[in-house]
């Protein structure tokens, strides 16, 4: 059974999905998926993500198989991912689109230190961590969507209003 450690999490959208991510990891790292043992087998890296910006910082341990996940900043990184701000790395991690991250960096969006092979590496695993659907939940999906929007353009509106009234 998996059991869900207690981590240090701020509310920042950032620190929350790294979190999320590194939890869905932990679950891979248990994984009997054997093209996720192999992923995980013979590594030993730090990867670390963060926005100085919006004081974010959190690293992945991989350790020949196993994973662990802290916040704050590693002792010695590997790979390094400092996104411009907080919105910035959800929208490039979300999207999952490793393009997406080399037109960041070139935007100055982005910063990447250390050992770029890891980003292939990382993207490959990356793959693995949306889990698929079950073809049996894909129609309350399908209804759900509309009323996902929906509620997406109500908070939208809200968070509008709610920054012209602090002057934001």
């Amino acid at each position: 059974m998996f059991t869900v450690p207690v981590l240090d999490i701020k509310s920042d959208p950032l620190d929350v999905l790294l979190a999320m991510i590194g939890y869905r990891l932990s679950m891979l790292a248990d994984s009997e998926d054997e093209d996720v043992k192999a992923l995980f087998a013979d590594r030993k890296v730090t990867i670390e993500l963060a926005s100085t910006e919006a004081d974010i910082t959190r690293y992945y341990s991989f350790d020949n198989g196993k994973f662990s996940q802290h916040s704050g900043h590693a002792k010695e990184a590997d790979l390094t991912i400092n996104f411009k701000d907080s919105m910035t790395g959800v929208k490039l991690l979300t999207k999952g689109s490793l393009p997406a991250f080399m037109t960041a960096v070139q935007e100055g969006n982005l910063s990447i230190e250390g050992d770029y092979s890891l980003m292939m590496w990382f993207n490959k695993l990356a793959k693995h961590i949306v889990p698929a659907v079950p073809e049996q939940c894909k129609p309350y999906i399908q209804q759900a969507k509309p009323y996902a929007y929906k509620a997406q353009k109500f908070a939208n509106h809200w968070l509008g209003v709610a920054k012209h009234k602090l002057g934001k």
